[in-house]
């Protein structure tokens, strides 16, 4: 360890020339590289008689988990030795078999599975953490639907398609605006929304004391119930597993292989049909109380040659700058409080004001938080209700619209930035681009769909998270995804894994293992978020801070990601992540150089303008026959372009800084 180079390979060390310029910065400086390598040689196992106490079950001359942290000469802190874990139980079972395998069991996998089953289908569901308590799903809190009679249809279909800067899915938001109703209703019966009593209410919030409030309410909680409702229907569970890779058989899908991440175990599953609700990802923690993900779905997507919509816009959450990463702060109560049910409560009379305060929030407010700075803030204001667009609660039963209360969510501190998840194409409804006529989420790879956000790119919101679909939105497409799935694994049949894709996967997981020395995936993991998180590459965008990142992630691919290390399923895991992240951000980069225009959530400084004759399109983002990132337009239905005739500044209300100069529009100050 230490600054020793020795050890390094040679196209490392040749690497590092073509690196100097990053070495001021520290993202990539050689002396950091060296200093976070892993040299320690694989041995053999250790015999049956020996204990955990050595925390080194696999070799015998594993680094002490009360190693010390290393330093580099440079005085940089090196990452803490390798730690081995006791050895982890494997599975009773390693091989399944099912008409369809639901992969990731957030809100549309739930109901992915659910769907299925209820059609006959028997349902394997495979989650790398625990169903109800991994990815975003535990922690969403609001769930906005449509209640017909009393919401404006009209009027939502309005507020999305100039919310959404005319690219929104309106056929697919139409959909949402017909069943988001039944879903809520659909998962009050599972016990997702029960009612907390208020925060002020309890007592509680004079007293500041979330855990006590939570612990007397936990009856309440949503997350414990999600395994009741599948093990209602007689749905297998296969928790802390992986699925790495689909597997094919002449064109089609049957299967896929993972590994037990405890302990570093194989698991098979052969399927007639697969869904695939992975989720989002992020290169960093959205501020919530959650680790980022990790992109797992797009990277199998992408291997089988689909394109992706939707990876120049971020969703990026709300934090706060003196907590980014505490929910105590930043979304306590809300989060405390279960779910919201409320309509989008547009209104044909209020809609320039709606689109303005919602794209103030999104667009404006945060490009201009780069641009000029913040003002200071530390922490002790505090508002009493949420500042976005208002909303009314939902209280009693939908076919009476006079039964209805409303809600103001508990006071709160004040959020003074936006950002908090580059690289999150959250509930903008971003990933693989099934046609813009399909609802089911198929793929066009028989026996394959995908349902939810960052994994289904049905773009219902278009490049703009203004019209609050989101969790409503996954359960619908869950369902479609669901009952498809179920469809077609009815009308064919099971179809043996083929072996040498099975063994080529299984090798792939094991990989780092084989490496006597090389690079902690954590490195990686981080310098991808450093990369990531800068202001030129995730708020305010140009060509020169893009093209410098597009340059380092490269690096990361080509020089460091095949030498990644590890040993325990927890190291393997890291290791596969990484490097579907490494595949995600240059997908993420490429979108963004190659849309030169401003968008929505996508703002490039050196092109401070809509471009309408341009770039009223989706970009669609792919791997070509080599292996390469490629982009190209993908056109959209000329009737969600809405009315192409007016003035640039009555079809945006709230423009970009620069975008007036730029197209010399002359406009008042006030409500810009």
């Amino acid at each position: 360890m230490g600054n020793d180079q020795g050890f390094m390979p040679s196209s490392v060390q040749e690497g590092i020339s073509r690196r100097n310029f990053l070495t001021a910065g520290g993202i990539l400086g050689a002396s950091t590289i060296v200093s976070s390598m892993v040299g320690c040689a694989p041995k053999e196992p250790l015999s049956d008689t020996a204990t955990a106490e050595s925390d080194a079950p696999y070799y015998d001359d594993a680094p002490s988990p009360n190693a010390e942290d290393t330093t580099s000469s440079l005085g940089e802190k090196a990452f803490v030795e390798k730690k081995y874990f006791p050895e982890q139980p494997a599975p009773e079972t390693t091989e399944y078999t099912c008409d369809v395998l639901v992969v990731g069991c957030g809100w549309a996998g739930l109901h992915a599975a659910v769907t299925a089953a209820d059609a006959g289908a028997s349902v394997v569901v495979v989650d790398k953490g625990r169903p109800g308590y991994s990815g975003l799903s535990p922690f969403s809190q609001g769930a906005t639907y449509h209640i017909e009679g009393y919401d404006d249809r009209e009027a939502s279909v309005t507020a999305m398609t100039m919310a959404g800067e005319y690219v929104a899915n309106l056929d697919w938001f139409n959909l949402w605006l017909d069943e988001s109703e039944s879903v809520v209703e659909q998962n009050k019966e599972f016990g997702f929304m029960e009612t907390y009593p208020s925060a002020t209410e309890s007592g509680y919030w004079d007293k500041w004391d979330p855990k006590g409030y939570r612990r007397e309410f936990e009856d309440k909680m949503r997350q414990p119930k999600w395994m009741g409702v599948l093990e209602d229907r007689g749905i297998t569970v296969v928790e802390h597993t992986m699925l790495v890779d689909l597997v094919t058989t002449d064109g089609k899908v049957t299967g896929g292989v993972g590994f037990h991440t405890k302990s570093a175990t194989p698991i098979t599953f052969s399927a007639k049909a697969v869904c695939l609700c992975t989720g989002t990802g992020s290169m960093k923690s959205t501020g919530y109380p959650t680790s980022g993900d990790t992109f797992d779905g797009e990277y199998m997507c992408t291997n089988l040659g689909l394109t992706f919509v939707g990876k120049e816009f971020d969703d990026f959450h709300q934090t706060a700058s003196y907590a980014p990463g505490s929910y105590y702060y930043d979304n306590t109560w809300e989060y405390s409080e279960n779910m919201n049910g409320a309509s989008v409560g547009a209104t044909m009379e209020g809609m320039n004001e709606y689109v303005v305060k919602k794209l103030n929030s999104k667009i404006k407010y945060r490009n201009m938080s780069v641009l000029q700075g913040l003002s200071p803030v530390d922490g002790s204001q505090w508002q009493s209700t949420f500042t976005a667009a208002s909303v009314t609660g939902h209280d009693g039963d939908s076919s009476d619209p006079g039964d209805r209360g409303s809600f103001t969510r508990s006071k709160e501190r004040v959020r003074d930035i936006f950002g908090a998840a580059p690289g999150m194409n959250s509930q903008m409804s971003c990933g693989v681009f099934c046609g813009w006529d399909d609802t089911d989420g198929f793929t066009g790879v028989p026996g394959l769909y995908v349902a939810g956000n960052g994994i289904y790119g049905c773009m219902v919101n278009g490049a703009v998270f203004a019209v609050q679909t989101n969790h409503p939105g996954c359960c619908v497409m869950g369902n479609h995804a669901g009952a498809a799935a179920a469809d077609y694994a009815a009308s064919t049949e099971m179809e043996s894994l083929d072996q040498a894709q099975v063994d080529a996967i299984v090798e792939e997981i094991f990989a780092p293992s084989t490496r006597a020395k090389g690079v902690d995936p954590n490195w990686v993991i981080e310098r991808l978020r450093d990369i990531l998180v800068a202001p030129g590459v995730h708020v305010v965008k140009n060509e020169k801070a893009l093209q410098a990142a597009l340059m380092q992630i490269e690096i990361l691919r080509d020089d460091f990601v095949p030498m990644m290390m590890g040993y325990t399923g927890h190291d393997l895991r890291l290791c596969l992540e990484a490097k579907h992240k490494c595949r995600s951000a240059e997908m993420k980069v490429k979108a963004n150089l190659f849309r030169t225009e401003s968008r929505g959530l996508h703002y490039r400084s050196d092109y401070a303008f809509r471009n309408d004759e341009e770039w009223l399109c989706h970009v669609g983002v792919s791997l070509d026959e080599n292996g390469e990132v490629v982009c190209r337009k993908i056109d959209i239905p000329d009737s969600w372009k809405g009315d192409t005739s007016k003035k640039h500044e009555e079809r945006y209300l709230v423009l970009f800084p620069g975008e007036a100069e730029a197209l010399g529009i002359e406009v008042e100050e006030s409500g810009r």
